[in-house]
C-alpha cells in the first residue's frame, strides 16, 4: 500500500480531480455564475462546538488549506466525544509531531471526493477516500460509516458537505500505526520497528495481531530479544494470524496458524485467552485487520534454550549451558523437562570455577542432572517419585508444603516451549556430584579444595565411600597464619596435610540428625572428634554452620574452624616452622618416641627457634650426642604455662634437670650450662604441649 507522505504534496496528488472540478466552477463564474458564499468545510468545522478536536487535528496535520479548496468534498467528521472515546493518551500520541503521517492517513480517510447527502447514502455505498482506501456506508435505520453512526447530517459548506459521526474511523490506520498510538504496547511497537516487520504489517493484510502490553515484557530480557534479529522476527510473527479474527470468531480449543508457522490455542474458559495469555482488550479495528491486547508474550514457539535466553531470572543457567556446549542438545527435538535454577540459586556456587573450560565435563554432568527426558508438567509430578535424569541419576519429587525437587522449591511451573517444559527452582541440584566435585564449586571451601589436591586425596574422597566431611570454610583457614598454611601445602609435608584432612573425614554417612551430644566419633585418620550439641552443633569446638550438603558418596557439613587436635608435638613443630629441630629429632632417632603418648603422660617440649640453632657453632651429627641434647628439652608429662612457678625444678627425659625462673622480664629456664627465655607458651599438641625458647639448652654432659 502506498503511504501518504507529509501532507501537502501527497494530498495535492489526491485532490487533483476535485480541483479540476473547482477550476471548471471558476470558468462558470467567469460566465456569470454567482460564487458560493457559504463557509468552506474548514470554516464550518471551526464554528462547531463539537468538532474542536477535529479542527486541532486538521491544523496539526496541515490539512486546513486543503479542505478550503473548491472540492466538493464529503467529510465524515468525528465529534469531540468520539476522540475522547479513544482515550486522552491515544489522542495525545496522534497529535504528536512524530505521528504526522499516521494522523494524515487517519484524517484523509474521513474525506471523500464529491458531495453526498444522507439521503444519497441511505442505500449504502463503498466510497474511495482521499487516503486511498475505501470506507463502507450502510443505511437503514440511519446512516453509518464503518460502523460509526451519523449523528448530525447534511451540514452544508461552500465546497462540500459535512456529516458528524460518533466514532473516529480507525480503519484509516493500519495495525502498526494504531499500535503506535497505543501507549500500552510501545514495547511491541519498538520491537516491530527493530525487526523490520512493521512495513509488512502495514500492508493490505488482513492481519490479526495479538499485541502484548508493555507489562507483559517486564519478565523478559527485552535487550536480548531485540539483539537477536532472527529470534525477534519469529517471536513477533508468532503473534500475528493471517486474516481478520474478531472476538466473536474465537472458539474454545480453537487453534490458529500464525505467520511464524506454528499454532496458538484459544481458551474461552473464564474469558478469552491465547496460549494462556488473557485477552484484556478485544476487537481494536484497523484498516488492515484487528488488534487484541493480551497480558503475556507468546513464546511457546521457542525451544528451551531460546526461551531461557529471554528469561533474566535464569541468565546464569544460560551462561552455563553455553559453557557446557549443551545448547545444541537442549534445542533438539526432545521433549525435555528442565528444572532451571534461578540466578539466586547459584549464590553459594563458585560459578567462575564451574564455567572454566577445564570443568566442562563436570558442568555437563550438573546441567544434565537438571533435565528429565520427556515432558513432565506440574500436574504430572508424583509425591515421592524418583525420576531418572539425562545425566543418569535420579531426582526425588516432594509435594509436601509445595512442590520440590531434591529439596529445591519449584517456584514457577509449566513454562511451555516448542520442545518441552521448564520449571524454575530456587536451588542448584548437585546431589549427583561426589564430595570432591561438590566442594570444588562451593565458593566457601576453595582453600580446602586446594588442600585436598595438594594432599593427593581427591581420588580417595571421590571413591564410593560413603564419607562424612567436616569441611572448614575459607575463613577458618584464614585464622591460621599464612606461613603455616604454606607449610601445610608444601610438597615435602604432604603426609602431614593428609593427616590433617583425613581427621576431618568420618567413614559412613552421618547427617545432622544423627549427631549425638558428647559422642566421640572415629575419623578416617584414626583419631576421634567430639560432638557437642549445646548451644548449636559443634565438632571439637568448631561450629557446624551448614549441615547435610548431600553428595553422591556422602554428606558435607561446613565448619568454622580447622581441626588440628590430632597433631602430635612433631607435627606441631613442622607446622610452626621448627624445621631444624624436627630434622635433629629424626637424626637422633627420637621421632617415633615423640609421636607416642609417653604411656599416657604426654610430653612437654621446650622448642628452640631456628635462630637458636643458627647461633650454635655446630649441630652435633652423632645421634647419641644429639639425642642427649634434645632430651634435655623434654619433660615427661604436660606442663602448661599456668603450672610454671619460680624456682620450679624439673627433671628432663635426658636425666638432667633445670630450674624455672619467673622474673619481671618474662619466664626463663636456668639450665645446667645456660639460661634461655621462654618466648611462646602453650602450643597444644595431641600428646603434649610445646613452649618456644630463644636458645638451645645445653645439658650437663655436653
Amino acid at each position: 500500500m502506498r503511504r501518504l507522505i507529509p501532507t501537502s504534496r501527497a494530498l495535492r496528488a489526491l485532490v487533483i480531480p476535485v480541483l479540476a472540478v473547482g477550476l471548471a466552477a471558476c470558468d462558470d463564474d467567469d460566465s456569470g455564475t454567482t460564487p458560493d458564499a457559504r463557509p468552506d468545510i474548514a470554516e464550518l468545522a471551526s464554528s462547531s462546538a463539537e468538532l474542536s478536536t477535529l479542527v486541532t487535528a486538521l491544523q496539526t496535520a496541515g490539512l486546513v488549506e486543503a479542505l478550503q479548496a473548491d472540492g466538493p468534498f464529503t467529510v465524515f467528521a468525528p465529534r469531540d466525544a468520539a476522540f475522547e472515546a479513544l482515550g486522552s493518551t491515544t489522542v495525545s500520541a496522534l497529535l504528536a509531531e512524530d505521528n504526522r503521517a499516521a494522523l494524515t492517513d487517519l484524517l484523509t480517510y474521513h474525506v471523500v471526493s464529491g458531495r453526498f447527502t444522507a439521503a444519497e447514502l441511505a442505500g449504502g455505498a463503498v466510497l474511495p477516500t482521499l487516503a486511498g482506501k475505501s470506507l463502507r456506508v450502510e443505511g437503514g435505520g440511519g446512516v453509518s460509516v464503518d460502523g460509526a453512526a451519523v449523528v448530525t447530517a447534511d451540514l452544508e459548506a461552500g465546497n462540500g458537505i459535512v456529516h458528524v459521526i460518533d466514532a473516529v474511523l480507525v480503519n484509516g490506520l493500519n495495525g502498526v500505526q494504531r499500535a503506535a498510538l497505543t501507549p500500552e504496547v510501545s514495547t511491541l511497537v519498538a520491537a516491530l520497528e527493530a525487526s523490520g516487520l512493521a512495513h509488512p504489517l502495514a500492508g493490505p493484510g488482513p492481519f490479526t495481531i495479538f499485541a502484548p502490553v508493555n507489562a507483559a515484557f517486564d519478565a523478559l530480557d527485552v535487550d536480548a530479544l531485540l539483539a537477536d534479529g532472527d529470534l525477534l522476527d519469529r517471536v513477533l510473527r508468532y503473534h500475528v494470524v493471517p486474516g481478520e479474527v474478531r472476538a466473536a470468531d474465537l472458539e474454545d480449543g480453537q487453534t490458529l496458524t500464525t505467520l511464524e508457522g506454528s499454532r496458538v490455542t484459544v481458551d474461552l474458559d473464564s474469558g478469552a485467552s491465547i496460549n494462556g495469555a488473557s485477552v484484556i482488550a478485544a476487537d481494536i479495528g484497523v484498516g488492515n485487520g484487528v488488534i487484541h491486547l493480551i497480558d503475556g508474550v507468546l513464546l511457546e514457539s521457542l525451544d528451551i534454550v531460546e526461551r531461557a535466553s529471554l528469561t533474566p531470572d535464569v541468565a546464569t543457567l544460560v551462561a552455563a549451558v553455553g559453557a557446557a556446549d549443551l545448547a545444541g542438545v537442549l534445542s533438539g527435538p526432545g521433549p525435555f523437562t528442565v528444572f532451571a535454577p534461578v540466578n539466586d540459586a547459584f549464590a553459594d556456587v563458585d560459578v567462575a570455577t564451574l564455567l572454566e573450560p577445564g570443568n566442562r565435563g563436570l558442568l555437563q554432568d550438573i546441567l544434565t542432572y537438571h533435565v528429565i527426558p520427556g515432558e513432565v508438567r506440574a500436574a504430572d509430578l508424583v509425591d515421592g517419585a524418583a525420576v531418572g535424569t539425562v545425566e543418569g541419576g535420579t531426582v526425588t519429587i516432594d509435594l509436601d508444603g509445595g512442590p520440590k525437587v531434591n529439596g529445591a522449591k519449584i517456584v514457577a511451573t509449566d513454562i511451555e516451549t516448542d520442545n518441552g517444559v521448564i520449571h524454575l527452582i530456587d536451588g542448584v541440584l548437585l546431589e549427583s556430584l561426589d564430595i570432591v566435585q561438590r566442594a570444588s564449586i562451593e565458593s566457601d571451601v576453595s582453600t580446602l579444595v586446594t588442600a585436598v589436591g595438594a594432599a593427593d586425596l581427591a581420588g580417595v574422597l571421590s571413591g564410593p565411600g560413603p564419607f562424612t566431611v567436616f569441611a572448614p570454610v575459607n575463613d577458618a583457614f584464614a585464622g591460621i597464619p599464612a606461613e603455616q598454611i604454606g607449610r601445610l601445602l608444601a610438597p615435602e609435608n604432604q603426609a602431614l596435610l593428609q593427616k590433617v584432612l583425613t581427621y576431618h573425614v568420618i567413614p559412613g554417612e552421618v547427617r545432622a540428625a544423627d549427631l549425638v551430644d558428647g559422642a566421640a566419633v572415629g575419623t578416617v585418620e584414626g583419631g576421634t572428634v567430639t560432638i557437642d550439641l549445646d548451644g548449636g552443633p559443634k565438632v571439637n569446638g568448631a561450629n557446624i554452620i551448614a549441615t547435610d550438603i548431600e553428595t553422591e558418596n556422602g554428606v558435607i557439613h561446613l565448619i568454622d574452624g580447622v581441626l588440628l587436635e590430632n597433631l602430635d608435638v612433631v607435627d606441631q613443630a613442622v607446622l610452626n616452622g621448627f624445621g631444624t629441630l624436627v630434622g635433629a629429632v629424626q637424626t637422633a632417632g627420637l621421632e617415633a618416641a615423640l609421636r607416642g603418648d609417653n604411656g599416657g603422660a604426654g610430653f612437654t617440649v621446650f622448642a628452640p627457634t631456628e635462630a637458636a640453632f643458627s647461633a650454635l657453632s655446630a649441630i652435633p651429627t652423632d645421634p647419641a650426642v644429639l639425642a642427649d641434647i634434645l632430651l634435655y628439652h623434654v619433660l615427661g608429662g604436660e606442663v602448661r604455662s599456668s603450672d610454671l612457678s619460680d624456682g620450679l625444678a624439673a627433671t628432663t627425659l635426658q636425666g638432667g634437670s633445670f630450674t624455672v625462673r619467673l622474673p619481671a622480664s618474662g619466664p626463663a629456664i636456668e639450665g645446667a650450662q645456660n639460661t634461655v627465655s621462654i618466648v611462646v607458651t602453650d602450643v597444644e599438641a595431641a600428646n603434649g604441649v610445646i613452649h618456644v625458647i630463644d636458645a638451645v639448652l645445653l645439658p650437663p654432659t655436653s
